[in-house]
């Protein structure tokens, strides 16, 4: 996996947080690295984070995240996005609500900004899994390109937000997570984004993980040249900031 996997993307992890499970304040930190040279050359680093404060009724933690790569002595990553999301219990452990905003750019998609806010209902159920969460609200999203032009506008949309997400450990080293998104303009649903990331985990030592993520996103609308589907494969160590 690691000679034919493309370290390009840091992500940190996509394991659903649970209220109470620990208080306190905890920090993830994540950096994925590649260099190539010869018949190609390549070369790209990304690097992420989380911050977490946990309480017995609600939790508060942001992500952040960066890449940038260059192939052959031209650039052809540069994005990243910071995330905010407050989290708090509504009945028992089964139902929380959740508040949240985002800004993120991507130069290769032609996103000069991306700034959204919303909220969410997210619901625990009882599975074969140790986590396993499934949401679902609304979001307002303002999107502007690196230039205005008729067939990129600045999109100004609400859109509904549903995802799944679930953990599952298969030992005390090895486990996966899972987090999908689904967001249709709730004006047009042909209009729609898809985000899929799924990350294998292996537990080195009780601090440091290394992950192998495999990341899908699909945008029905994407700006004009921009592909609809994106896939990246990334391995990244993650360290726990204790």
């Amino acid at each position: 996996m690691l000679f034919f996997t493309s370290l390009v993307h840091g992500f940190i992890n996509v394991e659903p947080p649970v209220i109470g499970e620990k208080t306190g304040i905890a920090a993830e930190v994540s950096l994925s690295a590649d260099y190539r040279s010869g018949n190609s050359d390549k070369s790209a680093i990304g690097t992420s984070g989380k911050g977490q404060y946990n309480s017995r009724e609600w939790l508060l933690y942001f992500i952040y995240g960066y890449s940038y790569g260059e192939s052959n002595g031209q650039k052809d990553t540069n994005d990243g996005m910071l995330h905010l999301r407050y989290v708090h219990r509504l009945v028992d452990d089964l139902y929380d609500y959740e508040l949240f905003c985002q800004t993120e750019f991507n130069a290769f998609q032609d996103i000069r900004i991306r700034n959204l806010a919303g909220a969410n209902l997210r619901r625990k159920l009882d599975t074969g899994f140790d986590k396993f969460y499934l949401g679902t609200g609304l979001f307002y999203e303002y999107q502007k390109p690196d230039a205005l032009t008729e067939v990129n506008p600045v999109y100004q949309r609400t859109k509904l937000n549903t995802y799944l997400s679930f953990l599952k450990k298969f030992n005390t080293h090895f486990s996966v997570a899972y987090l999908g998104y689904f967001q249709p303009n709730i004006e047009d649903f042909s209009d729609y984004t898809v985000s899929q990331t799924l990350q294998l985990n292996n537990l080195l030592t009780e601090d440091l993980t290394l992950s192998l993520d495999f990341i899908h996103h699909y945008n029905a609308t994407p700006y004009e040249n921009v592909e609809k589907n994106d896939f990246r494969s990334t391995v990244n160590l993650r360290y726990k900031l204790r």
